[in-house]
């Protein structure tokens, strides 16, 4: 996967983007890494050990941002996925596997 870390930048997401992990032939930017609880009462699947993360309590969240070719009619020119992990370790564990601590 092609990861660039793009810097500190705190962007506000909505609580209901919250795909699969991207695919690895996309370019792809984590824009920030953070600590989250109570975010949403759903839950995912850590991407480092895939062990159940419940949304309402302490985890940690990783987004990534990448362009995008709009459709026509369409002004989207940006792409954002959400990734929780188990906690900082997950978290870190998985930046340093893609290249990206």
């Amino acid at each position: 996967m092609d990861l660039h870390t793009f810097g500190p930048y705190e962007l506000v997401m909505s609580k209901t983007c919250r795909p699969a992990p991207p695919p690895s032939d996309e370019e792809w930017t984590v824009r920030q890494v953070v600590p989250r609880s109570d975010w949403d009462a759903a839950s995912e699947t850590c991407p480092t050990c895939g062990e159940r993360v419940d949304l309402r309590g302490p985890h940690y969240q990783v987004e990534l941002d990448r362009e995008r070719t709009p459709e026509a009619g369409s002004k989207l020119t940006r792409e954002r996925r959400l990734l929780a992990f188990c906690d900082e370790g997950c978290a870190a564990a998985w930046l340093d596997e893609t290249g990206n601590r």
